[in-house]
């Protein structure tokens, strides 16, 4: 118990009312006692003056404010009430004193402050002055008493203090649920607030600033407690309305109509249904709808004015303002920050509190808050991007980038070229191009740069991987939204790099869409806080939407010359890219040996007839799929028309081609997936035994082929004879 340790004011309050109470009555007590029977041995005068003293120490425990005195200083009084009734013991008759039994109410009084050793040495410091009087003279009476009163207190000082141990740990476990609580209310806010980010990409932090903005002016306004707690609350969620009003309104980059302000003007009123959903927040619903009124009663949506708006909505009103005019929006670029103090200034007492002006400018000139946005003037000079000189030289490099983009094909090579464009034009420390699968939720690097800071580089494709949705990244795929991120770490979507240190950082994430399809992410970061502002967001997204297109024709022609050599029922290589295969092979300098094997399926037209044209594909399929099973890597299965396959098997002699042909043969001939056996034809030819030219080698095949099938029907005609 150290001198900082004081009473929580509701229990000194209660306690301490309840001593004066006790002061006056046992002072009114003992004197009307000594006035009952004659011969009391009383002395009076000093009896009335200890009566004085308790009267008056009930007055000072009434009034005085007994939360701001250290706990440990009542011990004090404590020992002084220990006194005083000792003196008036002594003054009633000593061992014939009949006040004995008010040393209980000295131990219980310390008992409901302390702890049970502290209680104790009090118990034991009244029953060392209760038992002065027998140094006067023995009495066994007295002696006895004195005992049982000892015993008495003990028992007090030690049951109280089992009980406050008792409460101490309920409290404990009561506070570990409210902080619990608190937590989950807490996210709840920073998941309604995520859900404005993303329908708002110009408010991204917004919230959060205009949050720490307003808790640093109720401060200066004198609020504190709970108040301040749900003030932070009104703050974060006083946008929270716009989830309902249209995109196209949001981000309008001219002034609204009247139907489009209509929408606008009912965004509190949606905010404060969307709060009223959560029972916690019902001190916020107020807030959040009275948000956006004036001081002078012109705002919306119920015309307030002066005190009658909350104080809290007050606050955020002139935060909010302040805010917004130090950020680039959709319909103008961010004020500077003298022109905003000016603007504040003017609308004192007109569409802002005057004291919550005060304040503000206050918290602003002390720099109690780090006060971001894209106003300040060391930050522009520092990025004079949006000068008309250094745009023409941007545009110079994009207009080069799309003649370099014209005679690549390669989607790899595209994004490398774009990579290296975007690091010459913005500031970054790593650059990354993410690329959406084919399973359309998986984004994975196609690009990164190399990196000019130690904190990227433990990154790899593998660990910047992530999920549509997941991240910073993934949430910008998933919204189709760029964004300008002051510091992503303290993003809500933020998702840490696995194999990097966390560290001041600045983000712009852009989508790459084609025909509003999702192509992948472009994001470039750099260490430190307010890197980017948002023209680099804009020449970030003109790069993504050349490689959107660049990647989109490079797609194209890959799809298409991937279906110019393939089968699309089986998806085997087409006769088209065999010949090409074949080809190139007798084109080498020394060729290596190699064979081919050619299929034709029997009774395929059978099939078509009796069961139709899905049960003859099936049996294709089946084919197809024995063939590829049985192939190595380097060989090449081809449809090479109707129901017959061909077979490029590189370094397979004219033994080896056979060996595998009769394996096939007995695979098809054992049913599966459903299906009857599948009769084969099979020939072989090998390079160069049975030719020297791609037509000799086919014809070679072709014939061993057509002895294979007579060989079958002579077989088929000779089981039927006999």
């Amino acid at each position: 118990m150290g001198d900082a340790e004081y009473l929580p004011p509701q229990l000194s309050r209660a306690s301490f009312r309840m001593a004066a109470l006790a002061f006056f009555g046992l002072a009114i007590a003992l004197i009307a006692s000594d006035y009952l029977g004659p011969g009391q041995g009383v002395n009076y005068p000093l009896e009335w003056a200890v009566a004085g003293i308790g009267l008056a120490g009930g007055v000072v425990c009434w009034l005085l404010p007994w939360d701001r005195i250290p706990l440990n200083r009542f011990l004090l009084v404590i020992v002084a009430g220990i006194v005083q009734l000792t003196v008036s013991v002594m003054a009633t008759g000593g061992v014939h004193s009949h006040q004995l039994a008010i040393y209980l109410v000295v131990v219980v009084f310390a008992a409901s402050l302390y702890e049970f050793r502290v209680a104790g040495l009090v118990a034991v410091t009244a029953g060392v002055a209760a038992a002065i009087p027998l140094l006067g003279g023995w009495d066994d009476f007295y002696a006895r008493s004195l005992l049982i009163l000892f015993t008495c207190m003990v028992t007090c000082a030690f049951i109280p203090g089992q009980v406050r141990k008792a409460l101490a740990d309920e409290n404990q476990v009561a506070e570990k649920r409210r902080v619990d609580l608190e937590e989950s209310y807490l996210a709840t806010i920073e998941a309604l607030a995520a859900a404005l980010d993303a329908k708002d990409r110009h408010t991204e932090a917004h919230s959060r600033e205009t949050a720490a903005l307003s808790l640093a002016v109720g401060r200066r306004l004198g609020l504190k407690g709970e108040a301040l707690r749900f003030l932070e609350y009104g703050a974060l969620l006083h946008d929270i309305g716009k989830i309902g009003v249209p995109g196209y309104v949001l981000n309008k980059p001219g002034p609204l109509d009247d139907e489009e302000m209509a929408m606008m003007r009912e965004h509190p009123v949606i905010g404060e249904r969307i709060v009223a959903s959560v029972p916690f927040l019902a001190p916020v619903r107020p807030v959040v709808r009275a948000e956006h009124e004036r001081w002078d009663g012109g705002g919306y949506p119920d015309g307030l004015s002066g005190e009658n708006i909350p104080v809290e909505a007050r606050i955020i009103h002139a935060c909010d303002a302040f805010q917004a005019m130090s950020s680039d929006r959709a319909y103008r670029r961010a004020l500077p920050r003298a022109q905003i103090l000016s603007e504040l200034r003017s609308q004192s007492g007109r569409q802002f509190d005057p004291q919550v002006v005060t304040a503000l400018l206050a918290v602003v000139e002390a720099g109690d808050v780090d006060i971001h946005g894209t106003a300040d003037a060391d930050v522009k000079k520092d990025r004079p991007i949006g000068e008309g000189q250094a745009w023409a030289r941007h545009l110079d490099a994009i207009q080069e980038l799309g003649a370099s983009l014209t005679s690549v094909t390669s989607v790899q090579d595209i994004c490398h070229i774009i990579g290296q464009a975007i690091v010459t034009l913005l500031p970054y420390d790593q650059c990354r191009i993410y690329l959406l699968e084919d399973d359309r939720a998986t984004l994975r690097p196609a690009y990164f740069s190399d990196t000019r800071r130690a904190e990227y580089d433990g990154i790899t494709a593998e660990t910047l991987a992530v999920q549509v949705g997941e991240g910073i990244t993934g949430w910008v795929a998933e919204t189709k939204r760029g964004v300008v991120i002051n510091d992503s770490e303290a993003h809500p979507k933020a998702l840490h790099v696995p194999g990097t240190g966390r560290n001041d950082e600045s983000m712009i994430a852009v989508p790459v869409l084609f025909e509003d399809k999702l192509v992948g992410v472009i994001v470039t970061v750099k260490i430190g806080l307010h890197q980017y502002i948002g023209d680099h967001l804009r020449l970030l997204t003109i790069l993504a939407n050349q490689a959107a297109v660049s990647i989109a024709n490079a797609r194209l022609i890959e799809r298409l010359e991937t279906s110019a050599t393939t089968d699309p029922l089986t998806g085997l290589a087409n006769r088209r890219a065999f010949e090409q295969k074949l080809t190139g092979r007798l084109q080498e300098t020394i060729p290596e040996p190699f064979s081919v094997i050619m299929l034709d399926v029997d009774g395929l037209k059978q099939v078509n007839d009796a069961r139709g044209h899905a049960a003859g594909d099936a049996v294709l399929k089946r084919v197809a799929a024995v063939l590829v099973g049985h192939l190595r890597h380097d060989d090449l299965v081809t449809r090479w028309g109707g129901d017959e396959f061909v077979i490029l098997m590189p370094g397979v002699d004219q033994v080896g081609a056979i060996s595998l042909a009769r394996r096939i043969g007995g695979t098809l001939l054992t049913p599966a997936d459903s299906l009857e056996p599948i009769s084969v034809s099979i020939g072989t030819a090998s390079h160069p035994a049975d030719g020297a030219t791609s037509d000799e080698l086919l014809a070679a095949a072709d014939r061993s082929m057509y002895a294979d099938k007579s060989l079958r029907r002579e077989g088929a005609s000779s089981k039927r004879v006999a």
